[in-house]
């Protein structure tokens, strides 16, 4: 089984995917769905198909661009906050970056503050405080915006006023 999106490929918005599996594999998720919601969003699907009909031209072109940009927000954060961690992923348009403590809805408000918004990791986890040590930082933006938005992310974590973590939980959590 293999399954693909336009949403990692051309932008997040559009919910469009596909699965190539065994004809009885597929009649069995297809049950499964129908019973779920019926279909998808028609006009995404119209959207979707001249994407579809163009992916083997753009795609790596796509690539190529997110890589750059990948590389862009890595070296910005090596720069302002070298205390960061973070893994390279394989795909996808974000890095994790873990932050050492678990701050980042503390830190996600005070950086909307200054202009960065930016989903806070707990939001992304179903028990409190899962997450709650990390952010999920989006590389689609252009280099000079990304390091510009870093910039600010890590003023605002190295502000005079400590963050205040949003549970008391073992570091290792998640």
């Amino acid at each position: 089984m293999t399954i693909g999106s336009l949403s990692k490929t051309h932008w997040g918005g559009l919910r469009v995917g596909w699965i190539r599996a065994t004809a009885k594999m597929i009649t069995e998720l297809t049950a499964v769905r129908v019973a779920a919601d019926m279909t998808g969003s028609v006009l995404d699907q119209l959207v979707a198909l001249p994407l579809l009909e163009g992916l083997d031209r753009s795609l790596p072109e796509r690539l190529a661009e997110l890589r750059v940009r990948r590389a862009a927000l890595v070296r910005a954060l090596q720069r302002h906050t070298p205390e960061w961690s973070w893994q390279l992923p394989p795909g996808g348009l974000s890095l994790w970056v873990d932050l050492g403590e678990p701050v980042s809805s503390a830190l996600s408000e005070r950086a909307a503050a200054a202009g960065v918004h930016i989903g806070r990791g707990a939001r992304f986890g179903v028990d409190p405080g899962t997450f709650e040590h990390r952010l999920r930082i989006p590389y689609t933006l252009p280099a000079d915006r990304l390091d510009e938005a870093v910039r600010r992310l890590a003023a605002a974590f190295h502000e005079g006023v400590p963050l205040t973590p949003a549970v008391r939980r073992p570091h290792w959590v998640a």
